[in-house]
């Protein structure tokens, strides 16, 4: 897996699932709903360890590419590829703040619900440059100790409706 390939899905966020498999720009594997029931709005596709291709289950179009950076509790695979300039395996809030500038929008630290004592280092997120894509945005979400632990690719305006 290589920073080409991430560039290739955040270029394609928006996109049917069905023309993604034909160009060649995602694998034909199945797409699996985030939740066991009818309420399930959306489904993903995990194409290598540590990624996650989300799509809107009503049209299939791809909606976020989400890479886990870093393991928690859960066990989850970690993504060990390259990534696009200018993000890193290993960043902080700070380096990426440093890079990035001011968020357009961010959440500080707060205590996971359901977790006991456990706390999330917040996220930022940030408006992609329109020659990436004009609709948008990558998001990093942090650990306690605010190094990035996701970092999200994903449609600013997306039909949910």
């Amino acid at each position: 897996m290589n920073a080409a390939m991430i560039n290739g899905w955040v270029k394609n966020l928006g996109r049917a699932y069905a023309d993604l498999v034909t160009e060649g720009v995602i694998p034909a594997q199945a797409l699996t709903p985030l939740l066991d029931d009818v309420e399930n709005n959306e489904l993903i596709q995990y194409p290598v360890k540590g990624v996650e291709l989300w799509f809107l289950e009503k049209n299939k179009t791809l909606e976020k590419v989400l890479l886990t950076l870093i393991q928690t509790d859960g066990g989850e695979p970690i993504y060990t590829g390259s990534l696009p300039s200018p993000f890193e395996l290993h960043m902080s809030q700070s380096s990426v703040r440093s890079q990035l500038g001011a968020p357009m929008k961010s959440i500080g630290p707060t205590k996971i619900p359901g977790s006991g004592e456990k706390v999330s280092g917040g996220w930022d997120a940030y408006r992609l440059h329109q020659e990436i894509h004009p609709n948008a945005r990558v998001g990093f979400s942090y650990t306690a100790d605010m190094m990035v632990k996701t970092l999200a690719f994903a449609l600013i305006d997306s039909d949910h409706s």
